[in-house]
């Protein structure tokens, strides 16, 4: 009959496997959601370079605070940029730009 602490030590074993299963499961959904086919281009690049975008945001927000006549103005041409883009990139043939 085995003893109470071959029992426990068996149910931690198959919980430290379980754990171990569910982690590389969990690893590989994370990088699943993170590829540039289901995200897009652009916010799969971000995901992967996490600090630089955090950066540039940081830049974008302190320009805004310091300029925000000067910063307004380039957003509103970035946003027109990058809706032309979207309306042009697929129509040549590069789907990269769309976002689901």
């Amino acid at each position: 009959m085995p003893s109470k602490l071959d029992t426990l030590a068996a149910r931690r074993a198959a919980l430290v496997e379980r754990c171990a299963d569910q982690r590389a499961q969990l690893a590989q959904e994370v990088a699943q959601l993170s590829s540039p086919r289901t995200l897009g281009l652009i916010p799969a690049y971000a995901a992967r370079h996490r600090k630089t975008a955090l950066v540039v945001a940081g830049v974008a927000a302190g320009l805004f605070l310091t300029r925000p006549k000067w910063a307004v103005g380039s957003v509103t041409a970035v946003v027109s940029a990058y809706k032309f883009a979207q309306k042009l990139l697929p129509v040549l043939g590069w789907k990269g730009f769309e976002i689901h």
